[in-house]
């Protein structure tokens, strides 16, 4: 729709100040449409300007406006800020109402004359004759003195207040010589300055401020030096005081340690995370006992580190090279539970040896009675009383299994002659398993007595690993086949699983739900359903993994690869892994764990054997920390530079 519209007047709002708008005047128009006067509702929108462009009011907008035959009146009320006394133009534009469409701007702007611009008047010099009431808006300069009422407050006369009177904000009053007279009512807050002598009755201790130290409190907390000449009481929670330590029961899940303080941690279902102090002085003392079942966390902070090296060894930071009797090709080596009992078994017709150690592998002698062989694998109960030794390999070399129930003083051969591969041994020795290469298993159930052994399986499986639970009721194998590949095996299990690799090792968790296999020129696989599914490393790929051990609680793995290779450790179930640059390159065959992981064995078939120790936390800050398990307790003492070094210790003590 095109709109042409013609001015017929503008009236504007005039200078009565009893207006109720002021800044308005009324607008009246015609409108049209092609030519011919149109009647209905419209919006219409105005704006002020001071030329083609520059906009300095509106847009106000009315909605809707009548029109009759083309005509119309509204108020317009754009307000007095654009209006200065310069020339002003008056924009319309138009739509029909409720049409949502863009606004039709008339052309040309509409100039303003004068009538409008008795919005100025009101503050015109002759404001003196205004009607009133006056909006003070509209008022400028400083009324005189003269011109106020005799009720108005003045700063510089004597006051005399006939009413009642509230001061809402501050009342100041610097002068010395003001001086205030009568009674005062109210509850006096906020007065300062009020002499003590004044007040009357007793303050409550709400009101007191909470720097107060009261005598009914359970415990006031004094930040500064304090002062006495006798205590009594027990002193219990008191710390750095000379000579005196004293010990806090924690049965909640964390606590911050303080100096010269020890916890007694409780708790049976969470360890309890203990968190060093972040600025201790040098000689300062901290102590944790494990007495709940689930053991205790020492947590470090950043820059910190706890010296480990009189605790037993964590997980392979740091390897030891060990020397045994004879010399010859590792293929064998197992530990007993606390490690300090190891067994370990070269391959070679004049010169295969198995030897014994009882000091973590410092030093080694021949096993008594038994000669050069071809001796394959090793294996140990828990407290190294029971051993198990095989000879064969994959070569076709053939021999007998080997027993031993007094720590390897004698030896009974058993079952008959086969390239017996691999061997394992449930805790308490009473379950013993052997596996061959040609694909027998045979098991005993009282201690490999030479007549308890009975086949367990038979066939053209060439077994190249085997491994069972801490009780012997679960059995692990694993095979070969050249290039079509061989399987895992898992007793009670009606199939196979894992799929067709070139296996190579195997090793259980205690309880037989944490299991770990090695791949000869593949990965490493991880089980954490006892065998049902299996998860393959890809960080650790085509490589000839040899070997592979397991803690108790399967949480702490060791695995090695030849070619040569090298030894990786990892400390979450086999999610990551680390190598272990401590232990050197090598054709790595053989490894072995204590049962807290804390202790490791690699063997190589160049004839090294090394052992793992570590000196301190693996890192230091936040990511190092201590894990102590039940029973067990721990006594650390600050020497400076972050560093912690544990002067007592008691169990089994884990440094990550």
């Amino acid at each position: 729709m095109n709109f042409k519209f013609s001015l017929v007047g503008a009236l504007a709002l005039g200078v009565h100040v009893a207006s109720a708008q002021l800044t308005a005047f009324t607008y009246q128009g015609r409108l049209a449409s092609a030519g011919t006067a149109v009647t209905g509702n419209y919006d219409l929108r105005f704006r002020l300007f001071d030329g083609a462009t520059n906009q300095v009011a509106g847009p106000v907008t009315n909605a809707p406006v009548g029109v009759t035959n083309g005509v119309f009146s509204t108020a317009v009320d754009l307000g007095a800020a654009g209006f200065n006394g310069n020339p002003r133009w008056l924009e319309i534009a138009v739509r029909p109402y409720g049409n949502t469409n863009a606004y039709n701007a008339l052309s040309p702007l509409q100039l303003l004359n004068s009538v409008p611009y008795a919005i100025q008047s009101i503050t015109a010099s002759n404001a003196q004759s205004l009607s009133l009431p006056l909006p003070a808006t509209n008022i400028t300069g400083t009324l005189p003195v003269s011109r106020l009422s005799t009720n108005v407050v003045l700063l510089s006369s004597n006051q005399t207040f006939t009413a009642s009177n509230q001061f809402l904000g501050v009342v100041t009053a610097p002068n010395a010589a003001n001086v205030f007279a009568g009674t005062f009512n109210g509850n006096g807050s906020g007065l300062t300055g009020i002499p003590a002598p004044n007040l009357t009755g007793i303050l409550p201790d709400a009101t007191l401020s909470p720097n107060v130290p009261l005598l009914s409190a359970s415990s006031n907390n004094f930040l500064g030096n304090l002062t006495a000449v006798q205590y009594t009481g027990s002193g219990h929670g008191l710390t750095n005081v000379p000579g005196a330590f004293f010990w806090l029961t924690v049965n909640g899940t964390a606590a911050q340690a303080s100096s010269n303080l020890g916890f007694i941690v409780t708790n049976n279902t969470t360890a309890v995370t203990i968190t060093l102090p972040p600025s201790p002085s040098i000689g300062d003392t901290f102590k944790i006992a494990g007495v709940g079942a689930a053991g205790w966390i020492l947590s470090q902070n950043a820059g910190q580190q706890i010296l480990a090296g009189n605790l037993a060894s964590s997980i392979g930071m740091n390897w030891v090279q060990r020397f045994g009797p004879g010399s010859g090709n590792f293929t064998g080596v197992a530990s007993s539970a606390d490690g300090t009992r190891l067994i370990a078994a070269t391959s070679s017709a004049t010169t295969g040896t198995v030897a014994i150690s009882v000091n973590s592998g410092a030093s080694f002698v021949a096993a008594p009675g038994l000669g050069a062989a071809y001796w394959s694998s090793v294996a140990s109960s828990a407290d190294g009383t029971h051993l198990i030794a095989t000879v064969g390999d994959t070569a076709g070399h053939f021999g007998l299994v080997y027993v031993s129930v007094n720590s390897g003083a004698s030896w009974t051969p058993v079952l008959f002659s086969a390239p017996w591969i691999a061997c394992a041994c449930s805790a308490d020795g009473t379950k013993m398993f052997v596996a061959s290469y040609n694909g027998y298993i045979y098991t005993s159930v009282n201690s490999g007595s030479g007549s308890s052994w009975v086949p367990y399986t038979s066939g053209s499986i060439l077994f190249t690993g085997l491994a069972c639970n801490a009780s012997g009721s679960k059995l692990i194998a694993c095979s070969t086949g050249g290039g079509a590949g061989g399987y895992i095996y898992v007793s009670g299990a009606s199939t196979p699983s894992a799929g067709l690799h070139n296996w190579s090792a195997v090793a259980s968790s205690a309880n037989g739900s944490n299991l770990v296999a090695t791949v000869n020129g593949g990965s490493i696989y991880t089980s954490a359903d006892g065998g049902v599914t299996w998860n393959p490393q890809t960080q650790l790929n085509s490589v000839a993994w040899k070997a592979v051990a397991s803690s108790a609680d399967g949480s702490r793995l060791i695995a090695a690869y030849s070619g040569p290779g090298y030894v990786f450790t990892s400390a979450d179930s086999g999610s990551t892994w680390l190598q272990r640059s401590g232990a050197t390159n090598a054709q790595w065959t053989a490894v072995a764990s204590s049962a807290d992981g804390s202790k490791l064995v690699a063997a190589a078939s160049d004839g090294n054997l090394w052992t793992s120790s570590q000196g301190s936390t693996s890192s230091t800050g936040t990511n190092g920390f201590l894990v102590g398990g039940t029973l067990s307790s721990i006594e650390l003492q600050y020497v400076g530079n972050g560093l912690f070094l544990p002067v007592n210790h008691e169990g089994t003590i884990r440094a990550y």
